[in-house]
């Protein structure tokens, strides 16, 4: 075999590749989470097939959800390489390699068809009952989540006005702020009793309607029902994540310090990338003169704009977004 016909990877300026296939294609969620994992583990494990189009430019052959999800990890964190690693073939080259992986694609082990037989309810019963654990578990977290959103202006208020108030008069205030935080326990205690019980009922029953849906199915169809329950599930978790995530963003006209952005990072993106840059730009913003908005921003993420803030990018300012809140 000749030399130029040898196969090497070589790493790619993401700027001169394109894809056919469009990000939209794919998950998002999916897109975020191998964004962040490459920036974990500083690169992607496995290299893309590429077609050059021109001197320096490229198409993917295959591997677009790993370049899109490349692209995504220099979006969130602009230090990152900005670098691709592919196999570079040429037009002789294409229809081999797409032979190859079909071969290998092929070399999948294939999931063996069971015989036409009733299941046993406890065989699938583990994986199902732990996704409703799960469930159960961030319906318990949002709600604690709530609890804390609401009693949080209370503390505040209390807080300024115990250091606000006259010395002579701290004895009447402090009665006063324990007889409203004893209401407050006491509509707590109403409310966790009420509502943890319910979701648990309504969990429990759905999971014995299930159980018992898939008692008199052949396996195949109670594990077909299974899965759809399980995506179903999925989807929820997700959505109450979601929720959750919307009742614990931080204000950025009060945040105080960094570290409560970096750590609004983590509990989203798992990765703290940004945050310094991010807390540039609120601190910029909410300097006299200036005004903290959500349009402000977005224009210090741009390019030769006026109030760009150094290493701010859009991919900081999307996710500044989804962490942060200004109220109006």
């Amino acid at each position: 075999m000749s030399e130029n016909m040898k196969l090497s990877t070589s790493l790619v300026d993401l700027d001169n590749v394109t894809s056919k296939v469009d990000i939209s294609e794919f998950s998002p969620e999916e897109i975020d989470n191998m964004a962040n994992l490459i920036l974990t583990t500083g690169g992607i494990v496995k290299p893309i097939i590429l077609k050059r189009t021109g001197i320096e430019s490229c198409e993917i052959v295959t591997g677009d959800f790993e370049y899109h999800s490349t692209v995504k990890a220099s979006e969130i964190d602009p230090e990152h390489s900005g670098m691709i690693r592919g196999f570079i073939i040429t037009e002789e080259q294409e229809e081999n390699i797409r032979k190859q992986q079909e071969i290998l694609r092929g070399l999948d082990t294939p999931i063996a068809e069971s015989p036409e037989v009733p299941i046993d309810v406890q065989e699938s019963q583990i994986d199902l009952t732990k996704m409703f654990n799960n469930l159960r578990s961030s319906l318990t977290k949002e709600l604690n989540s709530q609890l804390d959103q609401k009693l949080q202006p209370i503390t505040t208020k209390l807080d300024r006005l115990n250091t606000s108030s006259p010395t002579n008069s701290q004895p009447q205030i402090n009665n006063i702020a324990e007889e409203k935080l004893e209401n407050i326990e006491s509509k707590i205690d109403q409310l966790l009793p009420k509502k943890l019980p319910e979701i648990e009922d309504i969990l429990n029953n759905q999971l014995e309607v299930i159980r018992q849906k898939i008692t008199n199915l052949s396996k195949q169809e109670a594990l077909s029902l299974l899965a759809k329950t399980q995506t179903a599930l999925s989807r929820q978790i997700k959505a109450i994540d979601r929720e959750s995530n919307q009742l614990q963003r931080v204000n950025l006209l009060t945040v105080e310090t960094e570290a409560e952005i970096k750590q609004a990072l983590k509990r989203v993106f798992n990765s703290t990338a940004g945050g310094t840059e991010a807390w540039k730009a609120i601190k910029y913003w909410r300097k006299p003169g200036k005004n903290l908005t959500w349009e402000n921003l977005e224009n210090s993420a741009k390019k030769g704009h006026q109030d760009k803030i150094q290493r701010f990018s859009d991919g900081i300012y999307k996710k500044l977004k989804e962490i942060g809140d200004i109220p109006d």
